[in-house]
């Protein structure tokens, strides 16, 4: 891998893990009423519905579905269109603030397997191939409104690829009947966009 792309990658884990710190407080704030002082509970969310661009949404666009069986952590499942059929993941995320009504910005990093890479080459098919593997990664939620119910989620994903993809890759590169333009990136940009239950 490149030494920009660590570079990068180890920023952008930084600015996360340090806007976890920042944002962490406990689940129950103070909140001023007519009369005196009165703790208002947090409420969390357990389900998360979601559509949007990339491989967390099943490679190219497609659909994810979250379930938070504690405040910290969801367990997610996507499908979608991945270039030559269908295209899917299944993962967990670990979120540094907890998934509740009161935190609008929610970092996270995430491990996953499924479709995670695909080669396509125009001309011919005999090389087009969707390829299964895991995925690691870091992203935030962003979240919106008074119950923080809706909004938007952010992922830089790194794909490990297998060694068939990449023994399928060399091919590729060495058939001289074709020209490779550009090698596959070593990481992917996922959006989406979030509703809370």
């Amino acid at each position: 891998m490149h030494k920009k792309f660590i570079g990068t990658l180890v920023l952008m884990t930084g600015l996360i893990v340090a806007s976890g710190c920042i944002y962490a407080q406990s689940d129950t704030i103070p909140v001023r009423n007519d009369q005196n002082w009165t703790p208002v509970i947090d409420d969390s969310h357990n389900m998360d519905l979601g559509f949007g661009f990339g491989l967390d949404y099943g490679g190219l666009l497609g659909v994810q579905a979250g379930f938070a069986p504690v405040k910290h952590l969801t367990i997610f499942a996507a499908g979608g269109y991945y270039i030559l059929g269908f295209g899917w993941q299944l993962g967990i995320k670990g979120l540094f603030i907890p998934k509740t009504t009161k935190h609008a910005v929610r970092p996270f990093f995430k491990a996953s397997y499924g479709t995670n890479s695909v080669i396509v080459v125009d001309g011919t098919d005999k090389y087009d191939k969707i390829y299964n593997g895991f995925i690691v990664g870091v992203g935030v939620e962003f979240r919106f409104g008074k119950k923080k119910q809706n909004g938007f989620d952010m992922d830089l994903n790194v794909p490990l690829r297998t060694i068939d993809f990449w023994d399928d890759w060399n091919t590729v590169k060495n058939d001289p009947g074709l020209e490779v333009v550009q090698d596959p990136l070593p990481v992917a940009f996922s959006i989406g966009y979030h509703h809370e239950f």
